[in-house]
């Protein structure tokens, strides 16, 4: 063999060696890769922490609050002015079948005293109306007691001057007075007495005082003047003055 055939074949067989490690490399880079293990997912939990707790818990009912129910102290009718010595509440009836403060004041400034001067106007200190004329048993304060003045409603002058006149629309010689009127005398009644330390036995009828059917037969004169007074208080006497209702009666004034 020549040195040109021996350079030949050594070149062939290199040849052949690069020519199969490609194709061996190529071989290689075929073979597939191994599956990976799937990895578990976490799920995020880290919005639960700023979540609010009630969302998860039922919301914590609040107990409402108790229901406010208006002492015997309460005075809705409680006046600006300065209040007078009130010993003692006259009842009445307007013996109507309809009325109001402003019918009764226009009647009443047509009357005139002892000494023949003009009333100044409607002579109680608080109203009643009975459906006809004003609510059925809504309670209207007079300028007289708003004023704190003095009544011009009993016929005698000490219950006018510390007397409260309480008049109902209605005749209660034929009729009874209303539930609503029965149950706004009641509480203004009981209201009164508190506010002013006025016993039951000094709650009266005008009948009571003067020679009168007011405020009618049908008039339940003893539940009202009972309704609620301060517990503890006897309320023997007239207020401050110690004036009996016998005393006065055994002095009327006209």
């Amino acid at each position: 063999m020549t040195t040109r055939d021996f350079l030949v074949l050594a070149l062939t067989t290199l040849s052949g060696v690069v020519i199969a490690g490609c194709r061996r490399s190529a071989l290689v880079s075929q073979t597939p890769s191994i599956a990976r293990t799937p990895q578990r997912v976490v799920p995020d939990l880290t919005w639960m922490t700023s979540t609010p707790l009630g969302r998860f818990n039922p919301p914590v009912q609040e107990r409402p609050p108790a229901l406010q129910i208006p002492g015997k102290t309460t005075n809705s009718w409680k006046p600006q002015a300065t209040e007078r010595q009130w010993t003692s509440i006259v009842i009445h009836h307007t013996a109507t079948s309809r009325g109001s403060v402003e019918s009764i004041h226009q009647s009443h400034l047509n009357r005139r005293d002892t000494n023949g001067n003009r009333w100044k106007g409607i002579g109680y200190h608080f109203v009643i109306g009975n459906g006809n004329g004003m609510s059925d048993g809504e309670v209207e304060p007079t300028f007289r007691w708003r004023e704190q003045l003095h009544g011009a409603h009993a016929g005698v002058a000490r219950y006018n001057q510390q007397g409260i006149g309480i008049v109902l629309v209605g005749n209660f010689e034929e009729v009874p007075p209303t539930s609503a009127q029965l149950a706004a005398v009641k509480r203004l009644v009981a209201t009164l007495k508190e506010a002013y330390g006025i016993s039951a036995e000094n709650v009266v009828g005008h009948s009571d005082i003067k020679a009168t059917a007011c405020p009618g037969r049908y008039f339940p004169m003893v539940q009202v003047s009972r309704s609620p007074s301060p517990a503890g208080f006897s309320g023997r006497r007239l207020g401050r003055n110690n004036t009996t209702l016998a005393e006065l009666q055994r002095n009327p004034t006209p």
